[in-house]
């Protein structure tokens, strides 16, 4: 029986019955890493990476998932005689900067090559889950060549990076060696199929009963592999889907997400199997808010060094860029960071997904409780509060087990959010943090529990703007307006879902506002505003049962508030009283951003009205496109605020209402081009605004290793229309996404796409 160790190829052997009449050491002619293969079983055969031929040109570098058997075929010398010959397979990881693969931390292992016989399992007969290499078939080639087929594990724990792969061989009787290796490293991934990994999905049910839905290979499909998804924003008619390219598969997306893992993360090696250290060092590590980091965060609408938010329709370019220049780009919103961490996660092969949160709070004091300031100037109220309400935000989901916690009803969607809010250990980093315990409260949990919960179900409380002699007034308690309509794209289709019972009860249910209590016994702030305010409005409404409800306002607009038009915004005030009443007030249209930070006054209309009992009246106040053109640049809302008094009451009513200004979208259409290729896809705009635009620029991007294209208009007219043809490459079947977005100086935030379907006749 021969003894081997399984570590250094060279260490002594001792060894019987050997076979005397092998002279020469097994040598390895030729390594075949059994490409398409191993991309089927692995689920890595749309990488361009293992694309043949490349579009890079590059020779093709095997891409595997852990925990899974990749296959690798040798040509080999001669027979491979276990009685004499040993054969180890020596992995090291290739590090970006200064790490090291040792063998103490599994950065480098040795691996030796068993028969199929003598496969080592656990007492159960399973595979055991670690290294392991087993020599399945032999196979003579002619001319005295044989081919040798390798089956190769890796473990379910194995660190996330790239690999060199050397094969040593060792003749026992003479010790002599040779040694091959493979050209070019190899990368090893997260494995979503693997049920040993930490990403590994199936459906959890938590303690209340909940259960996440995940259909088996669909939700890998759609959260893993699919390359184009959707993002929800809200738009003059409800709630839009937006294409996002995410691109995972493209040329260096993949080498520039490890990069970002490994040096700019700051995640080492030994650590980069861990999808919670990972994500959470992606959520610091996408912004720049730290230092270096991929991407550069801008609110200010001045964006003439870089590129605006809203021309980005993925991820590929960002990345591409990031990898070639090593310097943050510009410029980023909420969107775009999600849109680069579902790329970045996808890429590695953490399932991940984009959520958006309407009405989302951002509190910035730990209080559970947003603090709106309201009054009828430009200034008063920025400065009163940290706080802020956004219209939407954008953040991403990823999939994992929880093992730190040690509670597998954590296990599940983790949020994760790379846009710079708040600080989290000093940096801006935020989550990964489980939505379970969002619906519970856990808000002490790690990590950045309070904040998250915050955003999709703090109380807000608007105040009146106070002064020396009279302190802030509370105006109004709202607790059902924050996290609204958490949308997220359905599974294998274009719709949305609605995630918002995952996050939170019914809102203002009995079930929601024990959450609260909990959630507020295990925030680092007990005291919150929210007690005072409540007690301070009891005492003003309670103080004059007449002066209750003395009046209701309403603010609507019947009209498509169509970007380029004039249109009217209408407040209606009605006597809710038996007696006449006397109401005073003001109604201020701002513009603002999505955030709600960056506000302008448009327009502001006092106004005095007596009604009779139960009596209405209505003010009407028109803007035109000269009024807010400013708008038309960088922002699509419209902010309605009323405030009014009853004469002889002590009561401020308030009414506030957002509007969005409907955007044109980009048209794109399928066409057959003898020139372009066998099909393209034809790009139409019209500007429909009442002045030119100028320094237009189009970018349409489509999936599977087709470059970003740019398309540049100096003027366009009045009513005047663009058109341009987009080629199509024919490289790969099935669906095809393509984004396009355009920005000029008058107009922003117009976006297009369309999903082609490529049958594989047409495949060129």
């Amino acid at each position: 029986m021969k003894v081997v160790d399984d570590g250094h190829v060279g260490k002594a052997v001792s060894f019987e019955s050997a076979n005397s009449t092998i002279k020469d050491v097994l040598k390895i002619e030729s390594i075949d890493l059994c490409f398409d293969e191993n991309g089927k079983s692995c689920h890595t055969s749309s990488y361009e990476l293992m694309v043949k031929p490349r579009p890079t040109k590059r020779a093709r570098q095997l891409v595997v998932r852990r925990g899974a058997p990749f296959t690798v075929r040798l040509v080999c010398s001669r027979k491979f005689d276990p009685s004499v010959d040993t054969m180890v397979l020596v992995f090291a990881i290739v590090p970006f900067g200064n790490d090291k693969a040792t063998f103490g931390t599994g950065t480098e292992t040795y691996v030796l090559v068993h028969p199929a016989n003598g496969t080592e399992a656990s007492e159960n007969g399973e595979p055991v889950d670690d290294w392991g290499a087993v020599l399945v078939e032999s196979k003579d080639k002619g001319k005295g060549k044989v081919e040798l087929t390798l089956h190769i594990s890796t473990p379910s724990y194995a660190p996330i990076a790239r690999w060199t792969l050397q094969f040593h061989t060792r003749l026992d009787t003479t010790n002599e060696k040779s040694m091959c290796a493979i050209k070019d490293h190899m990368y090893v991934l997260y494995n979503p199929w693997c049920k040993e990994d930490a990403v590994y999905m199936e459906g959890i049910a938590n303690d209340l009963g909940l259960r996440l839905h995940l259909h088996d290979e669909a939700s890998r499909q759609e959260y893993v592999l699919n390359d184009a998804t959707l993002i929800c924003k809200p738009s003059s008619k409800g709630l839009r889907m937006h294409s996002w390219f995410v691109g995972q598969y493209e040329p260096n997306v993949l080498d520039c997400a490890l990069y970002v893992v490994s040096e700019v993360g700051n995640v080492k090696a030994t650590s980069s199997g861990n999808p919670i250290l990972v994500t959470r060092s992606l959520t610091g590590a996408l912004n720049s808010a730290n230092g270096a980091g991929v991407l550069e965060g801008n609110w200010s609408g001045d964006y003439d060094d870089g590129v605006a938010p809203t021309s980005w329709s993925g991820s590929v370019k960002i990345l591409q860029q990031f990898y070639e220049s090593c310097e943050p780009v510009k410029y980023g919103q909420c969107w775009v960071y999600s849109g680069l961490m579902t790329t970045v996660c996808r890429s590695i092969g953490i399932p991940c997904r984009i959520i958006t949160n309407f009405e989302s709070a951002g509190d910035h004091d730990s209080s559970l409780s947003i603090d709106y300031f309201v009054d009828d100037t430009d200034n008063a109220s920025s400065g009163m509060t940290v706080d802020s309400i956004w219209n939407f935000h954008v953040w991403n989901e990823a999939w994992m087990k929880r093992k730190d916690l040690q509670n597998s009803t954590l296990d599940g969607w983790q949020v994760i959010d790379a846009t710079p809010q708040q600080l989290s250990d000093g940096m801006y980093k935020c989550g990964p943090f489980p939505v379970a315990a969002i619906r519970q409260g856990l808000v002490h949990l790690p990590f950045d529990g309070d904040f998250i919960y915050a955003e999709v179900n703090a109380d807000v409380i608007y105040w009146s703007i106070g002064n020396d002699q009279n302190p802030p007034k509370p105006l109004q308690i709202n607790t059902g307006q924050v996290g609204r309509d958490i949308s997220t794209k359905a599974i294998g289709s274009y719709d949305r879902e609605d995630v918002t019972e995952q996050y939170k009860p019914q809102e203002s249910s009995n079930a929601e506002r024990e959450v609260m209590k909990t959630a507020m016994q295990y925030s680092c702030q007990r005291f919150s505003s929210a007690g005072l305010a409540k007690r301070l409005l009891g005492h003003l409404v309670n103080q004059n049962d007449d002066n209750k409800e003395a009046i209701k306002l309403e603010i609507r607009c019947d009209e498509e508030l169509a970007l380029g038009s004039t249109f009217q915004i209408e407040l209606k005030v009605t006597s809710a009283s038996i007696n006449p009443v006397d109401v005073s007030g003001v109604l201020v249209v701002k513009d603002s951003d999505y955030t709600g930070r960056h506000v302008t006054t448009l327009k502001k209309t006092p106004f005095a009205v007596k009604l009779e009992a139960m009596e209405s009246e209505k003010i009407l106040v028109s803007l035109n496109f000269d009024e807010y053109r400013k708008t038309a640049s960088n922002k699509t809302n419209i902010k309605a605020i009323c405030t009014a008094e009853v004469k002889g009451g002590d009561r401020t009513y308030l009414k506030m209402e957002n509007f969005h200004l409907a955007l044109p979208s980009i048209e794109l259409m399928l066409i057959e081009h003898s020139v372009a290729g066998p099909i393209a896809v034809q790009v139409d705009l019209r500007n429909p605004l009442p002045v030119p635009l100028t320094r237009g620029r189009f970018i349409v991007e489509g999936s599977r290793f087709t470059d970003p294209f740019e398309k540049k208009y100096d003027v366009i007219p009045i009513g005047g229309a663009v058109q341009f043809i987009y080629p199509i490459n024919l490289t790969h079947k099935g669906d095809m996404n393509i984004s396009a977005s355009f920005i000029s100086n008058e107009l922003k935030n117009v976006h297009g796409d369309l999903l082609i379907q490529i049958p594989e006749s047409d495949v060129q």
